[in-house]
């Protein structure tokens, strides 16, 4: 799998995601980076916490609010699109910089190209993408437009603000 940064670079993922169905190998984390399950995080949280190469993942069926103790430690965060019309994710992803998270936020699963521009928007700091994803048009996407209205994690100012300020 490949990760496109939100601004353009392409890298190698190393953050594996770890399968919550798996049983979760305390020791080898210790010498691994990989996301585990919300779920896993939770219940070794005194183990993992702390801990500068594991990260979590979670999906949009996941109470996040959980997370919130441990936000401001992590180094990372994965957020499961499981179809690209779900848009929780993007809510997610505001609720957990609000909550003082200042890692990697990272985009997986069914999200669209044309959300790109979006996921940036909302803090999303990278994109796990298949190996057969078109990158040089995907990091076209991340700047489908040159101005928005609105306030957000990429630029806090509304356009009115930016534009009585010039």
């Amino acid at each position: 799998m490949q990760k496109l940064t939100k601004t353009g670079v392409v890298e190698t993922d190393n953050w594996p995601i770890l399968s919550q169905d798996d049983e979760l190998n305390i020791d080898a984390l210790a010498s691994e980076s990989g996301l585990v399950h919300l779920s896993q995080f939770i219940a070794h949280a005194s183990t993992l916490a702390g801990h500068d190469n594991i990260g979590v993942w979670i999906t949009s069926d996941d109470d996040i609010e959980m997370l919130a103790p441990h936000c401001k430690n992590l180094p990372a965060v994965a957020i499961h699109f499981p179809v690209f019309a779900d848009g929780r994710g993007f809510s997610q992803a505001r609720l957990i910089q609000r909550m003082g998270f200042k890692g990697e936020l990272l985009a997986v699963g069914n999200f669209m190209q044309d959300q790109l521009f979006y996921l940036k928007r909302c803090g999303f700091d990278a994109f796990i993408v298949s190996d057969e994803a078109d990158i040089a048009s995907m990091r076209l996407s991340l700047n489908d437009f040159q101005h928005s209205y609105q306030a957000s994690a990429d630029e806090p100012k509304p356009i009115y603000r930016r534009r009585l300020a010039s």
